[in-house]
């Protein structure tokens, strides 16, 4: 609950403080081990260093298990049986009190990136001995994450309650209207990403953190999400110019999710390690070897990477386990672990390493494919298309099989929800091109007759406000047609 989040940061004035690792593996993994006095934290970098720690520990949190409610859960990706899970994902019934409508995660992490854009030119100014580029890359990861939260408010509930400073005294009032989802982006988003594209270390590649690639490509997506075309081709050619991501060779694919930071496609990725941030619950709704999966995988996809004339497809058999009936085994983000008889070994739920893939150079090329068709840039649509298609190890399209934009948009989406499948980008793609209802409703009348259809009230793209949300903010309105 948003305003209980804001009580409990302003009334105990504390702040986690993250023991740091002396090597190389980073600190995004850590854990909180101690908490001190808000007065008495921001003194030092290290202080500045466990900040930032704290700050992806939010966005870990806020995915772990909304990544794919969120994104996938919604689409035609997945579907449940209502053996296991909950059924309202996949037949548009969303209520206020399901899993995934409550966003006190979301601002829990804006709270920690507002906390490092408010003291770290405070401690900057107290220690004139830190070099100064690093403290203007820890304000741009902080900009950047705050973008990418406010993003994700927008794509989910639309208008979001916008806070740009930290909950850190008692006077300050909790208590605040929505923001409409379009200022939200003009006014936070850009500008965010704008400022952390000012300071950012252009040097700094490591994918686990936000660096400039992460920008970029945040800036491609926010771009097509508004329908800027030429706006996402710029930063596109930005990205490219980098001349760091290049698509991953198919033979190593699959190191996209097991090892993103040995690829050369991966531009930010989420750390995890079990035996400090506990199992992905992600990996529960997948199908952990210890638990019965929420989501089965949808007839759209199981038929095509089990059709034998797709067999090709590099991305089938490593995506999800054809060898299981059930339908219910999505082993995309596991590493190949086989028992005597050849079966897919999955860890348990609370033993879930899952490095959730945030933006990677194939969803940006696909994207550059979608900005060129929205231009009738057929040629350069027809380029870009081909160059994830034939990495996947399949031959390559020809100008004569898409003759207008229309059948050019249809590949651009379906290689995209081949590719991306469960990276919780699919639901957000039919939104972006305005085709929910068209694609969402004849499927979701066949798993149940009587639900509402999207076309019916376009308002149910947008999830609904969690119940205990609305009761902490009385300036809250729930998003209609929910109550």
């Amino acid at each position: 609950m948003l305003a209980d989040m804001i009580k409990n940061i302003v009334y105990s004035l504390s702040f986690a403080a993250v023991l740091l690792t002396a090597g190389c593996r980073k600190f995004l993994d850590e854990k909180p081990q101690t908490e001190v006095p808000a007065v008495d934290f921001w003194q030092s970098e290290d202080d500045i260093k466990s900040g930032i720690a704290a700050m992806y520990s939010g966005i870990q949190t806020m995915n772990s298990t909304n990544y794919l409610l969120w994104g996938d859960a919604r689409s035609d990706n997945f579907y449940n049986n209502g053996t296991y899970g909950d059924v309202a994902y996949f037949t548009n019934g969303l209520s206020s009190t399901i899993n995934g409508s409550d966003w006190t995660s979301v601002y829990s992490a804006i709270n920690r990136a507002n906390l490092l854009i408010k003291h770290v030119p405070l401690i900057k100014a107290a220690h004139a001995s830190i070099d100064p580029k690093a403290i203007n890359h820890y304000m741009a990861e902080a900009y950047a994450v705050r973008a990418y939260c406010y993003f994700t408010l927008v794509k989910v509930w639309g208008a979001a309650v916008v806070w740009t400073e930290p909950f850190d005294s008692v006077g300050i009032d909790p208590y605040k209207t929505r923001t409409p989802a379009a200022t939200v982006l003009d006014n936070v988003v850009i500008p965010d990403l704008q400022k952390a594209l000012s300071l950012v270390d252009q040097t700094k590649t490591i994918v686990w953190e936000m660096n400039a690639g992460g920008i970029y490509a945040m800036l491609i997506d926010v771009s097509m999400w508004k329908h800027d075309n030429d706006g996402a081709i710029n930063w596109f050619n930005k990205l490219t110019a980098l001349k760091r991501y290049n698509l991953e060779p198919a033979l190593t694919w699959k190191n996209l999710f097991t090892g993103p930071d040995k690829t050369v496609e991966s531009i930010w990725s989420l750390y995890w390690d079990w035996t400090t941030d506990k199992g992905a619950n992600i990996s529960g709704q997948l199908g952990a070897g210890n638990t019965n999966s929420q989501f089965m995988i949808s007839d759209i996809i199981w038929n095509y990477f089990s059709n034998a004339a797709n067999s090709k497809d590099i991305r089938g058999a490593q995506s999800i386990d054809l060898k299981v009936k059930a339908h219910d085994k999505t082993l995309k983000f596991y590493p190949v672990n086989l028992d005597s008889k050849g079966a897919q070994i999955y860890p348990t739920n609370s033993q879930a390493n899952v490095y959730f893939p945030m933006y990677r150079m194939a969803d940006m090329i696909l994207l550059r494919a979608e900005a060129a068709n929205n231009k009738y840039d057929l040629p350069n649509a027809l380029l870009y298309l081909n160059q994830v298609h034939t990495r996947a190890g399949l031959t390559a399209f020809t100008a004569t099989a898409f003759p207008d934009s229309t059948t050019m948009s249809n590949a651009i989406l379906f290689e995209r929800q081949l590719e991306l499948f469960a990276e919780s980008k699919r639901f957000f793609d039919l939104v972006r091109n305005g085709i929910v209802p068209k694609v969402l409703d004849p499927i979701i009348k066949t798993r149940k007759p009587d639900a509402l259809g999207f076309g019916q009230d376009t308002r149910t793209i947008l999830w609904p406000l969690n119940r205990a949300v609305l009761n902490a903010n009385p300036q809250l309105i729930q998003n209609q047609p929910y109550n």
